[in-house]
Parts: C-alpha cells; structure tokens; sequence
C-alpha cells in the first residue's frame, strides 16, 4: 500500500506540467517543482522481512489462541520462551490472551506457571513488569492467604520475587485498599518485612509504597 501510494504521488508530479502547474504558469503561481525533464521518482522502502522465528512463535500463539486459548498452554509459551529476544511478541500476546482469563483460580494458577524461568533473573525479562501486573490483578480476599503462604515458603527466587512484588503491588492498589482490612495489611507488612533485607531495591520500594498507604481507606487516613 506505501509502494501504492507513492507511486501514485511520483505520477501525479510527473503529469503536473500539462495541467499548468509549476513555476513556468501564467502570473508566476507557485506550484510543484518543474524543470521541464521527467520528476525523480522516490520510492518508499519496502517493511523489513518479518524474522522466520518471530513468525513461528505468533503463529504458534494464534493457533493456541484459535483452539480456545487453553490458560496452561499459553502460560507454557510464556515461560518456556523467556530470554529468547525473538519471542517478545509472542510471550507478550500470550500473556494478554491469558490475562482475559475469567475464572480466576485458573488464571492465577496459570500465571504462576508462566512466572517460571529458571536461570533468567527478572531485571532481564523485559516482559517481568507486566507479568507482575498481571498476578496483581488477580489476587483477591479469596486467595491471598495461599498467595502468602506460599510466597514465605518459595524457594526459587525469581517466583518469590513475583509473589512479593505483586501482593505488594495489589494490596496498595486502590482495589487493594478496598479489599482488605486494615488488620489484614498489617499481618501482610508484617510477613513483607521478614523478607525485606533480602530483597532487591525495587522490590523494596513497591512494598514501601504499599506501607505507606496500610492504614488509607476510603474515607482517608485513620
């Protein structure tokens, strides 16, 4: 369609002339660049070859997708993809397909089965912040407790830091707010703080956010 349209823009410059266009028009009207030889034609670029991992990995995507996005399926094309630079798109609309997922013990199984990348540290997953966002819109009164639960019990590091990171991300959210009792966020910082020292900065600033709102309701601070 670029191709297209440019060359119909090259012709059109090329057949100004005969319509009077141009400088050399009567009264010196301004009009396209004309020095009575044949306009340079400039063609737009053709898109680059799509990469024929890339592809494969959206069509592998798709099919699942197609074949009713089957929540373990795509949690398996998340995780298994990870550190694979070519698979970005792919990992990402997985994750979006599985983020639609409405039962929402399915989709929080299924998230924490797409957390696992072992050997991949979170800082070079370019896909680990939506990933948290995702978890963290899934918690709820219902199953936090087994989310906390397990989250003091993990013992691989980067599941860990994807439970501490989204209970804290979910429990100072405004939904969060909402959810919980304030007695409820307290044994939740508590339970926070016992990992604290050995958690990453940024892990740490999500939970001082989250502190730093524990006793905000609707009504404002108590």
């Amino acid at each position: 369609m670029v191709l297209t349209l440019a060359l119909v823009a090259a012709c059109s410059r090329a057949a100004a002339p005969s319509g009077g266009s141009g400088p050399a028009q009567a009264g010196g009207a301004p009009g396209l660049p004309w020095d009575g030889g044949t306009a340079p034609v400039t063609l737009a670029a053709a898109p680059p070859a799509l990469d024929p991992l890339v592809a494969a990995r959206l069509d592998e995507v798709q099919h699942i997708i197609r074949d009713g996005a089957a929540p373990s399926r795509l949690a398996k094309v998340v995780s298994a993809y990870t550190g694979e630079p070519a698979s970005l798109v792919a990992r990402k609309t997985a994750l979006a397909a599985l983020r639609a997922t409405r039962e929402r013990p399915v989709r929080l199984a299924a998230l924490l089965d797409a957390g696992h990348a072992p050997g991949m540290e979170p800082e070079d997953d370019p896909l680990w912040p939506d990933l948290v966002e995702a978890l963290a819109e899934t918690w709820a009164v219902e199953n936090t407790a087994g989310g906390r639960r397990r989250m003091l019990g993990e013992k691989d590091p980067r599941m860990r830091l994807l439970l501490v990171s989204s209970l804290a991300l979910y429990a100072g959210s405004n939904r969060g707010l909402s959810d919980m009792t304030i007695p409820q966020r307290r044994v939740l910082r508590g339970e926070l703080m016992r990992l604290y020292p050995t958690l990453p900065p940024r892990v740490r600033q999500q939970i001082d956010a989250f502190a730093a709102r524990i006793n905000v309701n609707a009504r404002g601070t108590l």
